[in-house]
């Protein structure tokens, strides 16, 4: 496992020479937490790290011989402990589609210094909490881990052929006839706010784009793989309910729009967990979620001491498996523990952490009008987003009535 306290061991590989040195002059003072190695060209790196061990490999996209795309491929299957950072400028979009199933992050050029530290930061942090024997012990209990719906994958199998068509995506949805109902039926709820009936899954990709839909595919799929009677105390239908209003709040909240897709998306998924655990152990999670009623606790205490792990980081673990971002992952893993992120913390962790409390505290004040808000302030003061709060919980309280479930 990577202890993110540890000297770092990162190698930057690019195929200009003057482009390394200037890596190495820009990060001359991380050498005191970073031990940095440079390569020449993707052939070299894969000689490097033949005798050298690496956390973490930072590769341009566009090199001649072996691309960073190729590179990371190589890397993925021969050394998949390594967090992949892959660097890319705007021109090069057909190529990054390739990377996107082995790359842990992305960033584009030029670089910002400070964005690539965070990046790599955030990274490590989180393959360190996915590989902690603790949490895979616990998703381990599961005889087989929930699979990736056949829909998806080969929905992101599409999504790397840039000339891909609406009515190929379409068709894809629509050979799961289930699948496609419950698309449409989430589309055409009120959390998206579409004025007229959508009655077609090209109409619903169209309208929403291909990541929303994969996304809605996967919640879609997560809120059936678990049978009703094997855990009676899980509510799936209040759950999706849940997950919907967070993620449509996470969205709005999100002010990058480049962000919002990503933050709606950790939104639906960040409670993914609590179905891994009921499905581990139902008996056990009852007894927490009824343990963190009765003592007016957070649940993800109570999961800890049952389960050693939160849901939180059993639905991250899962969306690892799947192959989700990392960006998506991070939100879901530390929604409810946003410090323990890292310094400089991702938009959607953001956005998902705040709606969540916020959604959660508007359930609960039905029954309860003085339960307090439950969010992390010392950390939206460090990362400067508190005066926002105010402003985010109004965004909550104009939802409309039918999205109160």
């Amino acid at each position: 496992m990577i202890d993110p306290a540890a000297r770092l061991r990162i190698l930057f590989v690019d195929d200009e020479e003057d482009v390394l040195h200037g890596l190495e002059n820009l990060f001359y003072r991380q050498r005191r937490v970073w031990d940095m190695a440079f390569a020449h060209g993707g052939k070299a790196a894969l000689e490097h790290l033949a005798q050298h061990p690496c956390d973490v490999i930072v590769s341009d996209m566009r090199m001649p011989g072996m691309d960073g795309a190729s590179l990371l491929e190589h890397v993925n299957q021969r050394y998949p402990q390594i967090a992949r950072v892959i660097l890319s400028g705007h021109a090069e979009r057909q190529a990054v589609i390739r990377v996107v199933p082995y790359a842990h992050q992305f960033l584009s050029k030029p670089c910002d210094p400070d964005a690539l530290r965070s990046v790599i930061d955030r990274t490590i942090r989180l393959k360190a909490l996915l590989e902690e024997d603790r949490v895979k012990k616990a998703v381990g209990r599961l005889r087989t881990l929930p699979s990736a719906p056949s829909v998806y994958i080969e929905l992101c199998n599409a999504a790397r052929q840039p000339e891909i068509g609406l009515a190929t995506i379409a068709a894809i949805v629509e050979r799961d006839p289930a699948m496609s109902a419950k698309i449409l039926q989430l589309v055409n709820s009120a959390y998206f706010g579409i004025s007229r009936p959508i009655s077609s899954i090209q109409q619903a990709v169209n309208h929403l784009g291909l990541d929303l839909v994969k996304c809605l595919t996967l919640s879609a799929h997560v809120f059936s793989t678990i049978d009703r009677k094997t855990a009676p105390s899980l509510s799936l239908d209040a759950l999706q309910a849940h997950s919907l209003r967070v993620a449509r709040l996470a969205s709005r909240i999100v002010a990058d729009r480049a962000f919002a897709d990503d933050a709606f998306a950790a939104g639906m998924l960040h409670d993914v967990g609590k179905i891994v655990l009921a499905m581990v152990a139902p008996t056990t999670y009852s007894q927490a979620r009824k343990i963190a009623e009765a003592e007016g606790r957070p649940l993800s205490d109570v999961e800890r001491e049952r389960f050693a792990v939160s849901h939180a980081e059993a639905g991250a673990y899962l969306l690892g498996v799947w192959g989700l971002p990392f960006r998506i992952i991070e939100a879901v893993a530390f929604h409810h523990r946003p410090s323990e992120s890292s310094e400089v913390p991702s938009i959607p962790l953001v956005a998902v952490h705040v709606a969540d409390a916020i959604i959660r505290q508007q359930s609960a004040r039905e029954t309860d009008p003085d339960v307090p808000l439950h969010v992390d302030m010392a950390f939206l003061e460090a990362t400067g987003f508190a005066d926002a709060l105010p402003k985010w919980i109004a965004m909550a309280e104009d939802q409309p009535s039918e999205m109160r479930m």
